[in-house]
């Protein structure tokens, strides 16, 4: 799929991908674009009725018709336009509604797909630039909606033009057979007239648009510095979660500085400039060709008119259906145009959902054992990230031993972190292979092997709903049970002073009456969820890095009571928090340094533990901490 916009592209690709687009709006409602056709035609109906109707009255005054006659064929007249018009407003407002659905859909289509894609994916530099992309284009027009409505106003002008055709022939043929030599040139002439009005109104629509094919580049891209940071300037910099720093700091004005350079930056005018050329020459150049055709046809069918060639009634007839096919005309190329490029807009966006996964899916069920004796190894096991040449994780083995306690401990930046990623599959490695009793992690399915790690990461998020789902992370919870997790995790005191207890909104995302909870508090309701998940494998990836030596010990070694003999792996820089393992594995650059006890690890005056140890040991003393019962 060709999601570049810096290039022409030729009439038969604008062509695929407006179908492209038009097929995945059409999936997420079949009968919305057939709905909109008979709202169009309703539409459509009213204004050639009225325009039969006064054809009709100036040839029946011609004719000397009774005036009950013409009364009542005025009167029907009315009351259909009336019935149509109804009509056509109901069904429009419901046919709104079924719009904002799609459209609520289509942005629920690409989260789902984000929520489900790889998390490798998620992390790699192509990911990372696609959605950078779908970002810049859907800055332009309304997004999705742009299409919807090109869409229909397409739909529209195409069955107006029908509706000229079909009133409007009967006009034609008598004229034909008429024999007349003016009507012959009068229908020549307003060939003529439409096809040198098509071909303007095209070609400057060329000139006109390019520039809205121009691609808005990222500063990395950008040859001459300038990028388009309108984002960043009047979105999320000024947003309620930099509020706090913006006023501590001062930082309102380094922002607003960005903003005007933005808004001054010749580039950025340029752009502008451009826009409003185009749009001004697409305004005049396009008027006068559709003004011009449209006034040498009113000439030509008042000199026919004159000539006693038709009645008066079809002069009306004949020149309302003219105006309304060649405005139709216009209001076709322009909407193609536009179509053509809202659709080439989305590309971006399709590409996002089309994306396949790269990991292997496995199809075998994980044996569910009450005994919880799943024996976990790494083998060999070498992994670098996405668009990196340094390896996270070089020649790792290890085996974790059913119902331990291990302390993974190292410098940031050793891989702790990229091992528990290995670990829970989000990754897969490069280089050898991590088993489950003994077979191959990737041969099981990713859901049923999930189900067994729960996790507290060193970055983990709370969501904006109610306490008791945070905990539970479904709809449907055991209240009784939420409770008592959030207890163990030390979060008792805080539920007993919240009116509403497990049922509080968190945040105020989507309830006024939420509450903020601090970062301590959240921690512990992290904790929380990992009780209540109930894994054989938990493990705590440093989410306590923010808390002072001594509470993280008190966290780390109740969390160890609560979880009983599962097994439990802590990760931290804290190498006085971890003491209470049973094994303590030392990780530098990205490889396993050492492996033992707290005891045999400190024994040895040459490792890598004994050298964080008494660095960090020097630090507690200087500042006369004392943690874990010792003073170290």
């Amino acid at each position: 799929m060709n999601t570049d916009l810096t290039g022409k592209l030729p009439l038969r690709e604008h062509v695929g991908n407006i179908r492209k687009v038009l097929k995945f709006v059409r999936s997420m409602d079949k009968n919305y674009f057939r709905i909109v056709c008979v709202t169009h035609v309703l539409d459509i109906g009213v204004p050639y009725v009225e325009l039969l109707l006064s054809a009709y009255i100036l040839d029946a005054i011609g004719a000397h018709r009774s005036f009950r006659e013409m009364m009542t064929v005025v009167f029907c007249c009315i009351a259909v336009i009336l019935a149509m018009r109804f009509v056509a407003s109901t069904i429009r407002n419901r046919m709104e509604v079924r719009r904002q659905h799609m459209y609520y859909l289509y942005s629920g289509v690409v989260q789902a797909r984000m929520l489900n894609m790889d998390f490798s994916r998620i992390d790699s530099p192509e990911v990372k630039k696609l959605k950078d992309r779908i970002r810049v284009d859907n800055n332009w027009g309304a997004g999705v909606n742009s299409v919807i409505w090109n869409g229909n106003n397409i739909l529209y002008h195409l069955l107006d033009m029908v509706g000229a055709v079909v009133l409007g022939a009967p006009v034609v043929v008598y004229l034909i057979r008429s024999g007349s030599v003016a009507a012959w040139l009068m229908l020549a002439g307003v060939l003529v007239l439409s096809a040198w009005s098509l071909r303007m109104q095209v070609r400057f629509k060329k000139l006109t648009d390019a520039y809205r094919y121009t691609e808005l580049k990222t500063v990395e891209e950008k040859e001459d510095g300038f990028s388009f940071c309108w984002p960043f300037a009047f979105g999320d910099g000024f947003s309620y979660k930099n509020g706090k720093d913006i006023r501590i700091y001062g930082s309102y004005e380094l922002m607003k500085r960005w903003t005007t350079e933005v808004l001054r930056h010749k580039g950025f005018r340029s752009l502008l400039l451009k826009g409003a050329w185009g749009d001004a020459g697409d305004s005049f150049f396009g008027s006068m060709a559709y003004s011009a055709v449209n006034g040498a046809s009113y000439l030509i069918v008042a000199i026919i008119a004159l000539a006693g060639t038709i009645t008066v009634g079809n002069v009306i007839r004949f020149a309302g259906c003219l105006s309304r096919l060649l405005h139709s005309l216009k209001g076709l190329i322009d909407n193609l145009t536009y179509l053509a490029l809202a659709a080439r807009k989305q590309l971006s966006t399709l590409a996002l959902i089309g994306l396949e996964d790269e990991m292997y899916k496995g199809k075998l069920p994980v044996e569910k054992r009450r005994d919880n004796k799943y024996q976990i190894e790494f083998r060999n096991v070498s992994f670098r990230y996405p668009g990196s040449e340094r390896y996270a994780l070089k020649n790792f083995s290890l085996k974790l031993t059913i119902g331990e306690k291990l302390a993974i401990v190292g410098m940031n930046g050793s891989g702790k972190t990229t091992m528990i990623k290995l670990l829970c599959r989000l990754y897969d490695p490069e280089e050898g292979e991590i088993l489950l009793n003994g077979v191959d992690i990737r041969k099981f399915r990713q859901d049923e092997y999930s189900r067994l790690f729960s996790v507290v990461f060193q970055d983990y998020k709370l969501f904006p709903f109610r306490l008791a789902e945070n905990v539970a992370v479904d709809l449907d919870y055991d209240g009784g049970y939420v409770k008592k997790c959030l207890e163990d995790a030390d979060f008792g005191e805080r539920l007993s002073c919240l009116e509403k207890g497990i049922h509080t909104w968190l945040y105020k995302d989507y309830d006024d009456s939420g509450v903020e909870i601090s970062g301590g508090e959240a921690q512990k309701v992290a904790i929380a969820r990992a009780i209540y998940k109930d894994a054989p494998f938990i493990l705590l990836d440093e989410p306590t890095a923010a808390l002072d030596p001594i509470a993280e010990y008190e966290i780390y070694t109740n969390f160890d009571r609560i979880v009983g003999t599962k097994t439990a792996i802590y990760i931290s820089h804290r190498l006085s928090s971890c003491r209470f393992c049973e094994k303590i594995a030392v990780f530098h650059e990205g490889e396993l340094a050492q492996l033992g006890s707290h005891e045999e690890l400190l024994a040895d005056r040459e490792g890598k533990y004994f050298q964080l140890w008494s660095a960090q040991a020097r630090y507690y003393r200087d500042n006369g901490i004392e943690v874990a019962g010792v003073r170290c």
